[in-house]
């Protein structure tokens, strides 16, 4: 039962990051509503279309940092309920703590989530049982599903390429980096945001599984997970820009990004 929850917080936790419209906050304070106007998408490309470079980026950032930081939240609330939570609570029981040594002990402690997480991301030796990657991956798929139906903008959103690539750099910084640079040189390379996305979070399963199979001392457990996110990542992605592919190809597409970068 803890162990349903614990997934399910960690899910919802990176539903609310996700859900965040940063870019349409940010279309609203330049007088430009991204769901009604453009493509109706609320991504950087719509932005950059319809408010300029500037405005364009801050979304890019922030539909990064969504994807970022929900996978980082999620783990950091596991290992807190673990090793903070449970403890803390047999101690009060135990009649050894008052409150504010109870606080104090919370406080104290807490940043042990990150340290671990930080370990276990640079492919270092400390090791968690599979829930704890099951957690990780619900608060990712929390932040995908959020920033595609954003609950503060009628379950409206992008396609959240920038937000896959941002847990991606939370499951493994050096799977998010090669993914990022190959979308940025593609669409450097093409002028074209959607190959970039499409062909870089292609490539994700196969980067994820070489570096974590060959590079990381990890459980074929957490391999297999996170090369399946990776894959599934993908398969929506390609799925989402089905209506943008076609138009691509045959030079029509009004999507072009030119010095985009």
């Amino acid at each position: 039962m803890f162990k349903l929850f614990s997934i399910s917080v960690s899910f919802l936790i990176g539903y609310l990051i996700g859900s965040i419209p940063f870019d349409y906050i940010i279309g609203k304070l330049n007088g430009i509503g991204l769901t009604k106007e453009g493509s109706g998408s609320t991504g950087k490309t719509n932005a950059l279309r319809l408010i300029g470079k500037k405005a364009a980026f801050m979304v890019l950032l922030g539909d990064f940092l969504k994807g970022l930081i929900a996978p980082i939240l999620g783990i950091d609330f596991l290992l807190i309920a673990v090793f903070v939570l449970s403890p803390f609570q047999a101690l009060i029981k135990m009649e050894m703590l008052n409150f504010l040594e109870g606080i104090f002990f919370v406080i104290r402690y807490a940043p042990l989530g990150w340290v671990l997480w930080f370990i276990q991301c640079n492919g270092g030796s400390w090791q968690c049982g599979k829930f704890q990657y099951c957690t990780i991956i619900a608060a990712s798929l929390g932040a995908l599903i959020g920033h595609v139906k954003s609950c503060g903008i009628s379950f409206k959103g992008g396609k959240a390429v920038a937000t896959v690539v941002g847990t991606l750099f939370a499951l493994d910084w050096r799977v998010g980096l090669i993914t990022a640079i190959l979308w940025a040189l593609i669409v450097f390379i093409s002028k074209y945001s959607s190959w970039g996305g499409l062909i870089a979070l292609s490539f994700s399963p196969i980067i994820m599984f070489i570096f974590k199979f060959y590079f990381s001392n990890v459980r074929l457990f957490q391999v297999i997970l996170y090369t399946l996110y990776c894959a599934l990542c993908a398969i929506y992605i390609i799925y989402k820009h089905k209506t943008v592919s076609r138009p691509v190809i045959e030079n029509t597409s009004s999507i072009t990004i030119k010095s985009c970068f």
